[in-house]
Protein backbone atom coordinates (compact mmCIF):
# COMPACT_ATOMS: atom_id res chain seq x y z
CA UNK A 1 0.00 0.00 0.00
CA UNK A 2 1.01 3.51 -0.09
CA UNK A 3 -0.08 7.11 -0.03
CA UNK A 4 -0.34 9.56 -3.25
CA UNK A 5 1.81 13.02 -2.58
CA UNK A 6 1.28 15.75 -4.19
CA UNK A 7 2.05 19.40 -3.61
CA UNK A 8 3.10 19.73 0.40
CA UNK A 9 1.99 16.13 1.94
CA UNK A 10 1.86 15.82 5.74
CA UNK A 11 2.45 11.69 6.50
CA UNK A 12 1.79 10.14 9.72
CA UNK A 13 2.32 6.71 11.01
CA UNK A 14 -1.22 5.21 12.01
CA UNK A 15 0.20 3.71 14.88
CA UNK A 16 1.42 6.67 16.28
CA UNK A 17 -1.47 8.27 15.97
CA UNK A 18 -3.13 4.90 18.43
CA UNK A 19 -0.42 4.92 20.45
CA UNK A 20 0.28 8.94 20.82
CA UNK A 21 -2.11 11.02 20.13
CA UNK A 22 -4.92 11.87 22.37
CA UNK A 23 -8.11 11.00 21.00
CA UNK A 24 -6.44 8.42 18.45
CA UNK A 25 -8.27 8.38 15.16
CA UNK A 26 -11.10 10.20 15.37
CA UNK A 27 -9.00 13.04 17.00
CA UNK A 28 -6.66 13.05 13.76
CA UNK A 29 -9.72 13.03 11.29
CA UNK A 30 -10.82 15.94 13.29
CA UNK A 31 -8.03 18.30 12.97
CA UNK A 32 -7.71 17.64 9.08
CA UNK A 33 -8.35 20.87 7.29
CA UNK A 34 -9.10 20.14 4.01
CA UNK A 35 -10.62 17.15 1.89
CA UNK A 36 -7.19 15.71 0.91
CA UNK A 37 -7.09 12.80 3.47
CA UNK A 38 -6.29 9.89 3.04
CA UNK A 39 -4.58 6.24 4.44
CA UNK A 40 -3.75 3.06 3.27
CA UNK A 41 -3.55 1.72 6.73
CA UNK A 42 -0.61 1.87 7.70
CA UNK A 43 0.14 5.76 7.25
CA UNK A 44 -2.43 9.04 6.77
CA UNK A 45 -1.68 11.48 4.34
CA UNK A 46 -3.16 15.22 4.46
CA UNK A 47 -1.75 17.38 1.08
CA UNK A 48 -1.37 21.59 1.81
CA UNK A 49 -0.10 23.81 -0.80
CA UNK A 50 1.40 26.53 1.74
CA UNK A 51 4.32 26.26 4.07
CA UNK A 52 2.16 27.67 6.98
CA UNK A 53 -0.69 25.82 6.58
CA UNK A 54 1.83 22.67 6.93
CA UNK A 55 3.30 24.31 9.86
CA UNK A 56 -0.37 24.99 11.70
CA UNK A 57 -1.22 21.52 10.86
CA UNK A 58 1.77 19.74 12.31
CA UNK A 59 2.04 21.78 15.59
CA UNK A 60 -1.81 20.99 16.52
CA UNK A 61 -1.10 17.55 16.07
CA UNK A 62 2.03 18.43 18.32
CA UNK A 63 0.12 19.83 21.06
CA UNK A 64 -1.93 16.49 21.04
CA UNK A 65 1.14 14.13 21.49
CA UNK A 66 2.74 13.03 18.09
CA UNK A 67 6.51 14.07 17.76
CA UNK A 68 8.08 15.68 14.22
CA UNK A 69 11.74 16.79 13.75
CA UNK A 70 12.63 15.07 17.27
CA UNK A 71 16.07 17.17 16.87
CA UNK A 72 14.53 20.59 16.99
CA UNK A 73 11.64 19.53 19.28
CA UNK A 74 13.07 18.72 22.88
CA UNK A 75 10.54 20.21 24.77
CA UNK A 76 9.02 16.66 25.56
CA UNK A 77 10.02 13.06 26.07
CA UNK A 78 11.72 12.20 22.43
CA UNK A 79 10.61 9.14 21.36
CA UNK A 80 13.18 7.04 18.75
CA UNK A 81 10.97 8.18 15.44
CA UNK A 82 8.87 10.73 14.32
CA UNK A 83 5.31 10.12 14.14
CA UNK A 84 5.39 12.85 11.38
CA UNK A 85 7.22 13.69 8.25
CA UNK A 86 6.61 15.89 5.64
CA UNK A 87 6.91 14.99 1.59
CA UNK A 88 7.57 17.31 -1.13
CA UNK A 89 5.81 16.30 -4.75
CA UNK A 90 9.22 16.58 -6.47
CA UNK A 91 12.16 16.30 -3.84
CA UNK A 92 10.39 13.63 -0.90
CA UNK A 93 10.74 13.77 2.50
CA UNK A 94 12.02 17.39 3.42
CA UNK A 95 13.80 15.35 6.52
CA UNK A 96 15.40 12.23 7.06
CA UNK A 97 13.03 9.52 7.78
CA UNK A 98 14.13 5.69 8.16
CA UNK A 99 10.87 4.34 7.70
CA UNK A 100 9.88 6.12 4.75
CA UNK A 101 9.87 5.22 0.96
CA UNK A 102 9.02 7.69 -1.56
CA UNK A 103 9.15 7.54 -5.09
CA UNK A 104 7.42 7.68 -8.86
CA UNK A 105 4.46 5.41 -9.75
CA UNK A 106 2.94 4.70 -13.01
CA UNK A 107 -1.01 5.44 -13.11
CA UNK A 108 -2.02 4.58 -16.62
CA UNK A 109 -0.12 7.17 -18.54
CA UNK A 110 0.59 9.12 -15.53
CA UNK A 111 3.12 9.11 -13.06
CA UNK A 112 2.85 9.66 -9.38
CA UNK A 113 4.50 10.81 -6.13
CA UNK A 114 3.59 8.13 -3.87
CA UNK A 115 5.82 7.14 -0.55
CA UNK A 116 4.94 3.68 2.00
CA UNK A 117 6.09 2.62 5.43
CA UNK A 118 9.08 0.69 5.00
CA UNK A 119 10.70 -0.70 7.79
CA UNK A 120 12.79 -3.89 6.23
CA UNK A 121 16.27 -4.42 5.48
CA UNK A 122 17.57 -1.72 3.05
CA UNK A 123 20.06 -3.26 0.55
CA UNK A 124 22.39 -0.64 -1.03
CA UNK A 125 20.72 2.64 -2.22
CA UNK A 126 17.56 2.96 -4.73
CA UNK A 127 13.82 2.47 -3.73
CA UNK A 128 12.62 -0.14 -1.80
CA UNK A 129 9.84 -2.31 -1.63
CA UNK A 130 7.89 -4.83 0.60
CA UNK A 131 5.83 -6.74 -2.31
CA UNK A 132 5.58 -6.49 -6.17
CA UNK A 133 2.10 -4.92 -6.33
CA UNK A 134 1.23 -1.97 -4.64
CA UNK A 135 -2.40 -0.42 -4.24
CA UNK A 136 -2.29 3.75 -4.25
CA UNK A 137 -4.80 5.50 -1.55
CA UNK A 138 -6.05 8.42 -3.03
CA UNK A 139 -8.34 11.29 -1.58
CA UNK A 140 -12.18 10.72 -2.25
CA UNK A 141 -13.28 12.35 -5.65
CA UNK A 142 -9.50 11.86 -6.75
CA UNK A 143 -8.52 11.26 -9.93
CA UNK A 144 -5.17 11.63 -12.47
CA UNK A 145 -6.47 14.62 -14.00
CA UNK A 146 -6.29 16.82 -10.60
CA UNK A 147 -2.22 16.19 -11.17
CA UNK A 148 -0.60 19.90 -11.44
CA UNK A 149 2.00 21.02 -9.69
CA UNK A 150 4.36 24.46 -10.21
CA UNK A 151 7.64 24.61 -8.40
CA UNK A 152 8.00 28.45 -6.65
CA UNK A 153 10.87 29.06 -9.41
CA UNK A 154 8.32 28.42 -12.31
CA UNK A 155 5.28 30.42 -10.75
CA UNK A 156 5.63 33.59 -12.68
CA UNK A 157 5.73 31.63 -16.16
CA UNK A 158 3.23 29.37 -15.58
CA UNK A 159 0.62 31.42 -13.46
CA UNK A 160 -0.96 34.43 -13.78
CA UNK A 161 -2.79 35.80 -10.31
CA UNK A 162 -6.63 36.77 -10.71
CA UNK A 163 -7.73 37.12 -6.95
CA UNK A 164 -8.18 36.04 -3.74
CA UNK A 165 -11.83 33.91 -3.22
CA UNK A 166 -12.54 32.15 0.36
CA UNK A 167 -9.15 32.02 1.67
CA UNK A 168 -7.31 31.03 -1.82
CA UNK A 169 -5.44 32.53 -4.14
CA UNK A 170 -6.50 31.74 -7.90
CA UNK A 171 -4.53 31.88 -10.52
CA UNK A 172 -4.58 31.22 -14.26
CA UNK A 173 -2.77 28.06 -15.57
CA UNK A 174 -1.02 28.90 -18.89
CA UNK A 175 -0.79 25.04 -19.29
CA UNK A 176 -4.10 23.37 -18.65
CA UNK A 177 -5.89 26.38 -19.81
CA UNK A 178 -7.82 26.36 -16.35
CA UNK A 179 -7.98 28.12 -12.68
CA UNK A 180 -5.79 27.01 -9.94
CA UNK A 181 -6.34 27.18 -6.60
CA UNK A 182 -3.55 27.60 -4.04
CA UNK A 183 -4.24 28.47 -0.22
CA UNK A 184 -3.45 32.02 1.04
CA UNK A 185 -0.45 32.62 3.28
Amino acid sequence: MAVICEALSVVVRIDSIKQYLQGGIKNFINKVPNNTYCSDGDLTRVGFMAPDAVGKFIESLQSDGLQFNQMIDSKSEIREIDDIVVVDQIRGPTLECNWLEFGQLSLGENKVSACWLFEGERKGYGTHFSSTQMTLATPKNWSPSDLNFVDNSEIKDKLKYLRTEDGNDVYWDYDSKKEVFVASS
